[in-house]
């Protein structure tokens, strides 16, 4: 899988941006299915699309948009142009909430998504400080296909046309739109209104970055990383508000006596500026006067990180001084309550013989502790196996607990900076479970401080039999579906449960003891029966009424009779599956009459199936069945015109129809 962080608008150089990346993508002949979903629409730019959207319609290819037209902002005129290029367009509209993604989804031979902030609007495409990240993989990377399948289970309604809040853009409709005051009209409003000035140009600035040469960007592996030249140069922004960020740092320098701002001070803004001083210092391009108002509150131009790093230092040698003046001992006993007074210096001070042994400590640092009886060995501190780093990864292990709130660093953890740090961790697990000498008691006890789980599978497990638990305390059941909020993986991994099962006893029991028992139990058929919750809520709702089986033009129920309506016309057309059925037909709902188109395709497939059950992978010929010979080439010339649907391509596929490449 290739990622790409894509940005722009914060910089001068602005050819990689987003809408640049959208039309590559597009222009792409080997992505045939274009799914678009985007909050804000607007002509001017679509206008950029609409080439490389025109040329795909004209490849057969798919391109299909989930347009929003919350707060007006989508326009009359950008609906109209994606009707005149004749893409498959429905409009998402609710008045309960906000549709606001951005999403650019193409599939085909490999997949792409383009996911972030930039608006199909000429400024988030071209102009705005937007961000997105794009992922390229191909149809064998299981973790970018469970990506897509999140996706599409996530907006399941909308790829089965079963969400009561989606409408197909026709002209009808969009006129319809515009009577309703939905949706903007640029024709009166260019230059000149909120959405225009937002949307369709940049802000004031240096001058906008000129669109050109657009659809030729390439995504390619250990593509290096983008230096930006124009981060250090000295803007009229910067200018105006430098005596400003001086004043802070005068104010800072008579707090502190030094002018040395570390990165995690409580005015960030204090330090990027700081440390831009600098960067300009060292590329030669500080201004004079800058340079000498600098000088008079003695400011270090070299690596600060030295100066910090040694402050930080003397400041716990101090406590260990203090505690040396009041006892007349600086070799501090471990204390491993966290709460005592000495639970900090106990451990500075291990971890000081551990730099010693390494080599690590400068001598100005050994011959201040040494000044205080300082002993670099002491009984039962180093004695097992004396020469590991094990102090040195602990220090390590604290490092990564500050910085992301647990011990569970997996052994492939790839930051450069924690590099074996999960392969100790693991280490130290083995030897507690097998109760290694070299796993003192003293270091047993400095882990678990430290909140150093021992068994991750347990842990791991019982977080996911809470989080079960918790589901069953508010639904009342384990039915937990794949597009569950609060915790998107969580059905997945039930249904994992109850269509493979699990080995281990000890799990099965633990499920047992919350009153779960469908491990194991489901088969593969019964997978393709996971129905969301959102279908289930309408389902119910429905049951409520007198007569559940409500017409379209409902008036008191309008949005669920156009769910219900939604589901007779999927059923119609064959994608509706056996337990939705089921559960309609029993509260005796009517449902229409099968498509022939589809009930054919259906047929058809049927008989292939069992062809392939008898024959195996012999050739369909005109002896065996005539009709069906005809169709299997038709679909042949359907596929090679690439004319056919995705699904119906990996169908045919699946049977040997067609070859797969």
């Amino acid at each position: 899988m290739i990622v790409e962080f894509l940005g722009q608008g914060l910089h001068l150089e602005e050819d990689e941006t987003c809408g640049n990346h959208v039309c590559s993508a597009i222009k792409d002949k080997s992505f045939t299915q274009i799914t678009i979903f985007v909050a804000f629409l607007r002509k001017p730019g679509l206008d950029y699309l609409a080439p490389f959207i025109k040329q795909a319609r004209k490849e057969n290819r798919n391109v299909t948009f989930y347009v929003g037209i919350d707060e007006r902002v989508t326009s009359k005129e950008a609906l109209e142009l994606l009707l005149e290029l004749d893409t498959e367009t429905y409009i998402y509209y609710s008045e309960s909430y906000i549709y606001h993604p951005k999403i650019y989804l193409f599939e085909g031979d490999r997949n792409r998504i383009i996911t972030g902030s930039s608006n199909l609007t000429k400024s988030g495409l071209f102009y705005n400080v937007e961000s997105s990240i794009l992922l390229d993989f191909t149809n064998s990377d299981k973790s970018g296909l469970k990506i897509i399948n999140q996706l599409k289970e996530f907006y399941s309604s909308f790829f089965d046309f079963t969400d009561p809040n989606l409408e197909l853009l026709t002209s009808e409709y969009l006129d319809k739109l515009v009577l309703e005051d939905k949706v903007s009209s640029e024709e009166f409003s260019k230059g000149s209104d909120y959405n225009s000035n937002i949307h369709d140009n940049s802000k004031k600035r240096g001058g906008n970055p000129k669109i050109t040469d657009l659809g030729n960007l390439e995504i390619k592996e250990k593509k290096p990383i983008k230096q930006y030249k124009s981060i250090l140069k000295i803007t009229e922004d910067y200018l105006a508000k430098w005596d400003y960020m001086f004043k802070k740092m005068e104010l800072f320098y008579k707090e502190n006596e030094h002018c040395t701002v570390p990165r995690e001070y409580k005015d960030r803004t204090l330090y990027g500026w700081y440390s831009k001083q600098k960067q300009l210092f060292n590329a030669g391009i500080l201004p004079k006067e800058h340079l000498e108002k600098l000088k008079t509150i003695n400011f270090y131009f070299g690596d600060a990180h030295i100066l910090y790093w040694e402050k930080k230092w003397l400041d716990s040698y101090g406590q260990l001084l203090e505690v040396y003046e009041k006892t007349g001992e600086s070799n501090v006993k471990r204390y491993k309550d966290n709460t005592h007074p000495l639970f900090y210096i106990s451990n500075w001070v291990a971890l000081e013989r551990g730099k010693y042994k390494k080599g690590k400590l400068k001598d100005w640092q050994i011959e201040k502790l040494e000044k205080i009886g300082f002993q670099w060995e002491m009984d039962g501190v180093r004695s097992l196996n004396n020469e590991d780093d094990w102090l040195d990864k602990l220090a390590l292990l604290e490092q990564y607990k500050i910085e992301y709130g647990d011990c569970n660093v997996s052994q492939t953890f790839k930051e450069k900076k924690y590099s074996g740090l999960g392969k100790w961790l693991n280490d130290q697990r083995t030897y507690y479970k097998k109760k290694r000498d070299f796993l003192s008691e003293e270091r047993i006890g400095l882990l678990e401080d430290m909140g150093v789980i021992w068994d991750m599978d347990v842990y791991n497990f019982d977080q996911r039999i809470k989080e079960i638990q918790d589901y069953k305390t508010e639904f009342g059941d384990f039915n937990i579906p794949s597009n569950y909020k609060p915790n998107p993986n969580l059905g997945n991994y039930v249904y994992r449960i109850k269509t493979k099962g699990i080995k281990e006893d000890w799990k099965i029991e633990k499920l047992h003891q919350i009153g779960f028992f469908e491990i194991g139990t489901k088969t593969k058929k019964d997978k393709s029966g996971h129905i969301t919750q959102n279908w289930f809520n309408n389902l119910n709702k429905l049951k409520k009424l007198e007569k559940p089986d409500i017409k379209k033009d409902n008036k008191e129920n309008p949005k669920l009779a156009k769910w219900l309506h939604n589901q007779k016309r999927t059923f119609r057309y064959g994608r509706l599956k056996d337990e939705q059925i089921n559960e309609l037909k029993k509260l005796n709902i009517k449902l229409p009459v099968r498509s022939k188109k589809r009930k054919r395709w259906d047929e058809y497939i049927e008989i292939i199936e069992l062809f392939r059950e008898e024959y195996g992978t012999k050739e369909i010929t005109s002896e065996f069945d005539k009709e069906i010979y005809i169709w299997v080439n038709q679909q042949k010339a359907n596929y090679r015109a690439k004319a056919l649907k995705i699904e119906k391509v990996e169908k045919l596929k699946e049977l040997g129809i067609i070859e797969s490449e």
